[in-house]
């Protein structure tokens, strides 16, 4: 027995007016389809298959890699076709078939498994999640007889009638493998929409029951950049709210973002204007911002970003970063340094103590213990066609406006005078000193006429 989910992902979204697939469209960055995957609990379900626009393959091979199997929609024939598109991959057995709108990022994890416990533990034919909404507006109509679903209506071939019901469908569906195979052999083969699956399995005199979910925010659906802003509100209203019962000081939460996978221990601070994305982790006592962004890094205990961004990184415990500090590209900086003003850091490694306080580039850099780096040094890294290393040992002291031409090995306890361009390795317990002796000729500057004469 094996159990399937199809992720419906096809759509051009037209109303949007980019030429972007809809189903890709990132919400506080994280492209929407991740969003309905991440709500697929996958011990439950075996293997996704993600129906799309061939056109679109190479967009989303770069969102979900081989974590899914890519089912291809030729032709623009709705929703009902592009599950008939997956049907055979699927095995005609006992297991199960999960389908989902890739548009729906709200949705809830714990209550797909509820749903699918519900239905898998009645061995129903086929279920189906609905909801009330006040504004049901374009959403397919609960038709029911006696209590028991009939069918569902379209809302724009419905009568008034039925536009007054307010229990609507929100296109999750769960069927049985042979079930699924079954209906759609009665299905038509032109364009078909997949919300009358629910009466062709009743004609059929298939078990059919419905799942009523108490939260209709979940299932809201994206049409345009309007609705796609409201739900990520909707996301950082229920992101934030989840901190802030946990234990995380978010100051004027309504001015911060945060990604819905982000882990933030309790004892946080978060000041205003911040955005935190990714896979990032926040350990306790750390504060981030205000104005400052964190992309899948990891910000540990008592560790202070202010005015920064961080990307792709890790800050060490104790440690300040900011204002107007740049960490990127797999850089590490350990426990009680400095980072400061206006200093660029890229794949580099940072030891204890170190202070890169004002005005600094480092790229692709491995600097040792309690090492003092002056204002406006560079590692000059790349020589127009590659990148090369610098190695600074500990205890170093390097004075301000010095470059290193990597590749280069700067030793232990070496001092390194101001104005420096250093080019050849230092040894340890050296000095050095690389600048031309200071040459001054009195009464010279007068020859310039912008120099006024005595």
């Amino acid at each position: 027995m094996k159990n399937y989910a199809i992720l419906l992902a096809a759509g051009e979204g037209k109303r949007m007016k980019v030429n972007v697939p809809k189903c890709a469209h990132l919400i506080i960055k994280k492209p929407m389809a991740q969003y309905v995957f991440d709500a697929i609990d996958h011990q439950i379900i075996d293997e996704t298959l993600l129906v799309i626009n061939p056109n679109s393959k190479d967009i989303f091979s770069s969102i979900f890699k081989e974590s899914v199997k890519y089912v291809y929609q030729t032709e623009h024939l709705g929703t009902g076709d592009a599950v008939r598109s997956a049907i055979s991959e699927i095995q005609n057995d006992d297991g199960y078939t999960l389908i989902l709108p890739g548009d729906v990022p709200l949705i809830d994890k714990d209550e797909i498994v509820s749903f699918m416990n519900l239905i898998m533990g009645k061995n129903a034919d086929l279920g189906v999640i609905t909801t009330f909404m006040d504004d049901a507006s374009n959403y397919g109509r609960i038709v029911r007889h006696n209590g028991q679903i009939a069918r569902i209506q379209e809302a724009k071939d419905a009568s008034e009638e039925e536009l007054d019901i307010k229990e609507v469908n929100t296109g999750i569906y769960l069927v049985k493998n042979s079930s699924l195979k079954y209906i759609f052999n009665y299905m038509s083969q032109g364009k078909c929409h997949l919300n009358t699956i629910i009466e062709i399995a009743k004609k059929i005199g298939f078990d059919v029951y419905t799942y009523t979910s108490d939260n209709s925010d979940y299932y809201s659906d994206i049409n345009d950049f309007y609705t796609l802003s409201q739900v990520e509100q909707k996301i950082k209203i229920f992101t934030n709210r989840k901190h802030l019962m946990n234990g995380v000081n978010i100051i004027s939460p309504e001015t911060v973002t945060i990604s819905s996978e982000v882990v933030i221990e309790s004892g946080v601070t978060i000041y205003p204007n911040t955005f935190i994305t990714g896979k990032s982790v926040i350990h306790t006592g750390a504060v981030v911002g205000p104005d400052s962004e964190v992309h899948n890094s990891e910000i540990l205990s008592g560790a202070q970003i202010r005015h920064s961004l961080v990307t792709d990184s890790k800050v060490g415990k104790n440690t300040t970063v900011g204002p107007f500090a740049h960490l990127r590209n797999n850089t590490e900086i350990r426990d009680n340094c400095r980072i400061g003003n206006f200093v660029e850091i890229k794949n580099s490694l940072v030891d204890e103590g170190t202070k890169i306080s004002h005005l600094t580039y480092l790229g692709d850099t491995t600097c040792g213990k309690n090492v003092n780096w002056g204002c406006g040094c560079v590692t000059v890294n790349y020589d127009g066609k590659y990148k090369h290393k610098t190695t600074v040992g500990d205890n170093v002291f390097i004075g301000c406006n010095t470059n290193l031409i990597a590749p280069i090995k700067v030793g232990n306890n070496v001092f390194i005078a101001a104005g420096s361009t250093i080019t050849e390795d230092i040894p340890d317990e050296a000095f050095s000193i690389a600048r031309n002796r200071q040459v001054t000729k009195e009464d010279y500057a007068r020859k310039y006429s912008y120099i006024k004469k005595q």
